[in-house]
């Protein structure tokens, strides 16, 4: 029953005590959704709240406007229930934002800015983990997966192991035989690192999900970007991720790319 319905009842008599009660009863069982994630903005609040409430910090460098990683990892893990619902248990949760277009505050930038520099942040998006006690545990960045994957990797960090059915032996070995995916970031800060040549830097997600850093651009199978080389602009397109080396079209011309040390 929706309360404006309750309310059309009552609207046309006087509210005595025992309609008002009747209303604020039927309202106390009315459902109430889950709102979003609690973002807060000032890390000295969310160190105090994490220790009183023995939780993890999990600080957010995005550009939240621009960044496409950025939106990508807002999308695919930051706006799911389930992590709603992990970072309830689990976590304070801090944004630290570099908007383009949005406004913000002279007190917001400078304050963004020293975390930055006091985290040593070279891109966007990163993950900064800090224990209830407030140190420094891990540096994070997008992966693919889903909030699951974000909240396993949390987990693991605090030692935390979720109630629920084991996987079986065979399961665990086999994963446990595998490298961890590596994680980094997508967009850089400016000033950005000048290139010289189109580079490899690293290759993460699943093998029927994979990423490839190109420069300081995540790319997946088919996706394009113009990179600046030198003094010039050159169109990339990441025609085929292996597993050491990346397929690539660059202003028409066809070059495999092979990661550094291989």
């Amino acid at each position: 029953m929706e309360i404006s319905r309750v309310w059309n009842g009552f609207k046309s008599k006087a509210l005595t005590g025992s309609a008002l009660t009747i209303i604020l009863g039927i309202w106390t069982l009315l459902p109430i959704s889950a709102g979003a994630a609690t973002w807060l903005t000032d890390l000295p609040s969310a160190q105090t709240a994490a220790k009183a409430e023995n939780k993890l910090v999990l600080l957010d460098f995005t550009g939240s406007d621009w960044c496409g990683w950025c939106i990508r990892l807002k999308n695919e893990v930051f706006s799911k229930p389930e992590f709603d619902a992990f970072a309830d248990e689990r976590l304070v949760l801090v944004e630290v934002d570099f908007p383009r277009r949005k406004p913000q505050s002279a007190e917001a930038k400078r304050a963004n800015a020293a975390l930055a520099r006091q985290f040593q942040i070279q891109g966007f998006p990163t993950l900064i983990v800090l224990d209830s006690n407030g140190r420094h545990i891990a540096s994070l960045g997008y992966q693919p997966g889903g909030p699951q994957a974000l909240i396993d990797e949390l987990n693991k960090l605090s030692g935390h192991k979720p109630a629920g059915p084991t996987a079986p032996p065979a399961r665990e070995s086999k994963i446990s035989e595998s490298p961890p995916t590596p994680l980094f970031n997508g967009a850089p800060m400016l000033p950005p690192q000048t290139f010289n040549d189109v580079v490899l830097k690293g290759i993460a997600g699943t093998k029927d999900n994979r990423l490839a850093m190109i420069n300081n651009q995540t790319l997946a199978v088919g996706e394009s970007v113009i990179l600046k080389i030198g003094g010039a602009q050159v169109r990339v397109k990441c025609l085929e991720i292996r597993e050491h080396s990346v397929l690539v079209n660059v202003n028409g011309t066809e070059r495999e790319l092979q990661m550094r040390g291989l």
